[in-house]
């Protein structure tokens, strides 16, 4: 039998989350149906887990929810009643509509982050779902035991303690390809693969190489999913530009784009709103929950 040894309580993680196009965390959900908790992971998994995260929901009959991401260049460990998966990265937007009670708790890789469990190509998983068992172990069903029965806190240690407990291999091919990835998500100048390439050391095709294996996708489309976080940011705040000129042809051209009928195309195409229609929905409901 799996034995859970208690460990030391883990830090809640407080800053807003990026990514969000409704759910938890955008302002619509507060303490209401929908419960996000973030938690941080103990020492030896920070190289290689984010955080932890549980979502809780109980709805009024008939009512629903969508939940809708932009989702990180990561794998998410997923466990939601008896079924424990590794979700891969979802290149388009993340969509789940929500009904009646339940909760998931799972563990958020970190870019790259996945490698040190498995020696398994990541492309292999992007937009796809397996059995965590299949790439992490039968050793992992353990932390399955009970795991309902437990409180959201108690729950995520269960699952940090089953981590823990399994081989964690470095691999330096993982490691530089997440720094590459978390020098792109924070510089918004890096809008080309030839810069993130040129700063890396790499030729692009080389960088193209390193993160269709360790990634699960190129660094094209990381550079695109930063800049398209980065939009999220600025319209749900009103901050459309350093400069403050208001409008969206300034936001476009930062971000990379050719110009604003790009953008606002661009996005639409991602988000599934245009952007003057996404940062009012988001104004009304952070009205609404404040």
């Amino acid at each position: 039998m799996y034995k859970h040894v208690r460990m030391a309580p883990l830090r809640h993680k407080t800053e807003r989350p990026r990514g969000i196009v409704h759910g938890p965390g955008q302002g619509q959900a507060n303490g209401e149906p929908v419960r996000l908790l973030r938690l941080e992971p103990p020492a030896e998994l920070a190289p290689y887990v984010e955080h932890f995260w549980v979502v809780r929901w109980s709805l009024p009959a008939g009512q629903t929810l969508e939940q809708a991401t932009l989702p990180h260049p990561v794998v998410h460990w997923t466990v939601e009643g008896t079924r424990s998966e590794l979700l891969g990265v979802t290149r388009g937007r993340f969509v789940r509509r929500l009904s009646g009670s339940g909760r998931v708790v799972a563990a958020k890789f970190r870019p790259a982050g996945l490698c040190a469990f498995t020696r398994e190509p990541l492309h292999t998983l992007t937009d796809r779902e397996v059995p965590a068992s299949r790439l992490l172990g039968a050793k992992v069903g353990r932390a399955l035991r009970g795991l309902d029965a437990l409180g959201e806190e108690e729950a995520v240690e269960r699952l940090s303690a089953a981590l823990s407990s399994l081989e964690m291999t470095p691999d330096p091919a993982a490691d530089e390809a997440r720094r590459i990835v978390e020098h792109i998500a924070g510089n918004r100048e890096v809008t080309a693969v030839e810069t993130a390439a040129r700063w890396a050391g790499f030729t692009v095709l080389a960088l193209q190489r390193l993160f269709r294996a360790k990634v699960g996708v190129s660094p094209k489309w990381v550079i695109q999913r930063y800049r398209m976080h980065e939009a999220l940011e600025r319209l749900a705040t009103g901050a459309l530009s350093r400069s403050g000129t208001p409008g969206f042809a300034e936001l476009a051209l930062e971000l990379g784009f050719t110009d604003q009928a790009h953008f606002c195309r661009v996005f639409k195409q991602f988000v599934g709103e245009s952007p003057a229609a996404y940062a009012d929905r988001v104004r009304l409901e952070r009205t609404k929950g404040s």
